[in-house]
């Protein structure tokens, strides 16, 4: 499967190497490496674990359409739970990176993505490049 790039997701990873979220070894030990998992998916044993890999919900509880999340927890020198969000159609399109700070704030994460993935829809996005 083809991984895309989005504006939002770059943006979002530069804000956090920016604020140093993470580290350069956690970057290149174990965020990027799991992030390159997309491209096998759903033939790898780590999308069935929902630690790590979940369908996103909305505010409801609702799941939403095409919509996951990679979590990674523990991150960083203030061990943070960190997410990527994640868009499958026929190919994967990494949407944001955050922070898991609350509820509230998770809410409001999960309302932005899916306007990320009606875009995607839409045909409405920047592509940045593509992972290999």
């Amino acid at each position: 499967m083809e991984v895309i790039i989005t504006s939002w997701a770059l943006n979002s990873y530069l804000e956090m190497k920016h604020s140093r979220v993470f580290s350069k070894a956690e970057y290149k030990e174990e965020i990027r490496p799991d992030v390159l998992l997309l491209k096998q998916y759903p033939n790898n044993p780590k999308f069935v674990n929902d630690k790590f890999w979940s369908i996103a919900t909305d505010r409801t509880g609702n799941k939403i359409q095409d919509g996951y999340k990679m979590k990674w927890h523990q991150v960083g020198d203030g061990r943070v739970q960190l997410r990527l969000t994640v868009g499958i159609f026929s190919e994967a399109f990494l949407c944001e990176a955050y922070v898991k700070e609350n509820t509230k704030a998770e809410k409001r994460q999960m309302a932005r993505f899916k306007v990320y993935l009606q875009k995607i829809r839409q045909n409405e996005y920047v592509e940045n490049g593509r992972l290999s």
